[in-house]
């Protein structure tokens, strides 16, 4: 079939067509599927802000709010266990590895959390550090904060506390301890009892990528489509006519 618009001819071969719209339609639902992701991603950027800035709430009141979850701002009221401390390894400050130190924290009601009070270097000889006591009840301000992925179990190798762990699993941690514990770690605000060297990096969300891969689909779509219309017509035919016709 052979469409004429003036001078203009388009030759239709259906089963050409079939497969030339079924592609355009998926590149663009996969434009619009990166841009759906985006939207996901601003919507997290800006919980992220939100619990960052909002009021502490004691944890099992914050656990009930909508927007619970990384950077929300917890109260806790407990005792350290500082006698069980757990020693991450290959963590860096500054550009110095050390140890990040994970302390159970005892709260009023008898349950556990695992208290991230950061960063410290590695001992004189190299080895473990000594883990700073903290004695009393305390009352601590801190962010929750949830792995964007399980993190597999570590290897224990000895048992003897504090334990080194080359990265921290929550329920591993609590299988360790002999009770169950909160499932996320609650990272110190500054200034609070037992905190040492904050070196966490604060959990950030990027929209760039998926705008990328959006900008990159929509592309593709206007490339094939007139590669598309260029193959099926006669544009370069008459294009090099007119140009024919200037020169001469």
């Amino acid at each position: 079939m052979i469409l004429r618009l003036g001078k203009l001819h388009i030759t239709i071969n259906w089963l050409v067509l079939l497969c030339f719209i079924s592609s355009l339609g998926m590149f663009i639902s996969l434009a619009f599927w990166q841009l759906d992701r985006a939207e996901e991603k601003r919507a997290m950027a800006q919980a992220l802000e939100q619990r960052a800035v909002a009021d502490p709430l004691p944890l099992e009141q914050a656990e009930q709010t909508e927007l619970f979850g990384n950077q929300s701002r917890v109260l806790v009221q407990g005792e350290y266990e500082t006698s069980i401390s757990f020693l991450v390894t290959f963590q860096f400050y500054r550009g110095q590895a050390g140890f990040e130190v994970v302390t159970p924290f005892r709260l009023r009601d008898g349950s556990l959390a695992l208290v991230s009070r950061g960063w410290l270097p590695p001992a004189d000889d190299g080895g473990e550090p000594q883990v700073p006591g903290v004695s009393g009840l305390q009352s601590l301000v801190a962010q929750v904060y949830l792995p964007d992925e399980e993190i597999p179990p570590a290897t224990v190798t000895d048992q003897s506390w504090p334990v080194s762990l080359s990265r921290l699993n929550v329920a591993q941690a609590g299988r360790l301890l002999g009770e169950p514990v909160y499932p996320y770690l609650l990272r110190l605000e500054a200034d609070q009892p037992g905190v040492l060297a904050r070196h966490w990096q604060a959990p950030s969300v990027s929209t760039r990528t998926h705008i990328g891969y959006a900008i990159q689909w929509f592309v593709i779509t206007i490339v094939v489509s007139i590669l598309a219309l260029l193959y099926a017509s006669n544009i370069l035919e008459l294009w090099r006519q007119r140009r024919h016709r200037q020169s001469g």
